[in-house]
């Protein structure tokens, strides 16, 4: 407890002001690759806490701010990274970031056209935008194949996903490649430094979505790290060594871990340039 303490006291991120960050922004994009910026920008989170539904739009149905830094939950730290490694300043990464969680173009700010299901809405999103591309198949063409289904008279029955209610969900099959924990740790050496890790889960009808988490995958001094917003103990932004993360998703017997898919982070900026344009 001790040096969990000490972890959300030191948090980058937390002790900076908006000119600190804005400066951060700047400097990172300086860098060579997408991939150093996401290294550079996700250390400054570790340490922040973990918030449940911590962004929203401001107002209406979930009325949270649609900046914060000063708590995460697993996707919005994704977001919010991957925004600021695409910006140049802290207003462009603002922009950014409401490009990546709402599926219209220009980004139409509501409940109703956020990106919520991971598969079916946010992966397609930024796929399509240039955000992401997908890297499993990269690393292994055999990746093995599932898939979420989505019956809004099925979800709408799960207690968890009522809040979805009133929000524009698609209905259908959405796949995603993934690879098992074992192929995973075979294969880590060829992940891409910066690259995003979504733990995809067994199918389960009372839970429904089989994307439960997502991090980013690093190397730090020659060795794959993850580092994510933990939900689990630290509640916190924490980086854990490659191998030590994969043996946590095996521990999950009541919702078993199926395996990994990866997405590599895209360098946008033909599209955020435009974004910033229309400004």
């Amino acid at each position: 407890m001790v040096a969990l303490a000490l972890l959300l006291a030191t948090a980058p991120v937390l002790q900076m002001s908006e000119q600190q960050i804005d400066q951060a922004v700047a400097e990172a994009h300086r860098l060579p690759s997408i991939g150093d910026r996401v290294e550079k920008l996700s250390a400054l989170f570790v340490g922040v806490p973990y918030g449940e539904f911590p962004l929203g739009e401001g107002s209406g149905i979930e009325p949270q701010p649609r900046w914060r830094v000063d708590q995460v939950d697993c996707q919005t730290y994704v977001e919010t990274v991957l925004a600021l490694a695409n910006a140049k300043s802290l207003p462009a990464a603002r922009a950014i970031l409401d490009d990546i969680r709402y599926a219209q173009t220009p980004a139409k700010v509501g409940f109703a056209t956020r990106n919520h299901f991971t598969e079916a809405q946010w992966l397609p999103s930024l796929l399509e935008k240039g955000y992401l591309r997908e890297e499993t198949t990269a690393i292994d063409g055999r990746a093995r194949s599932t898939a979420l289904s989505l019956r809004r008279a099925q979800w709408e029955k799960v207690a968890g996903l009522k809040r979805l209610a009133p929000a524009d969900i698609p209905e259908g099959s959405f796949p995603i490649r993934y690879l098992t924990l074992d192929e995973a740790k075979k294969r880590a050496p060829n992940i891409e430094p910066g690259s995003v890790v979504l733990i995809v889960r067994t199918p389960d009808p009372a839970r429904v979505v089989r994307v439960s988490h997502m991090g980013f995958v690093l190397r730090k001094d020659g060795k794959l790290v993850v580092r994510h917003a933990s939900f689990g103990q630290e509640k916190a932004v924490i980086e854990l060594p490659f191998d030590e993360f994969i043996t946590r998703q095996r521990e999950y017997k009541k919702w078993p871990v199926q395996g990994l898919a990866l997405f590599m982070p895209l360098d946008a900026q033909l599209r955020v340039s435009q974004l910033t344009a229309a400004r």
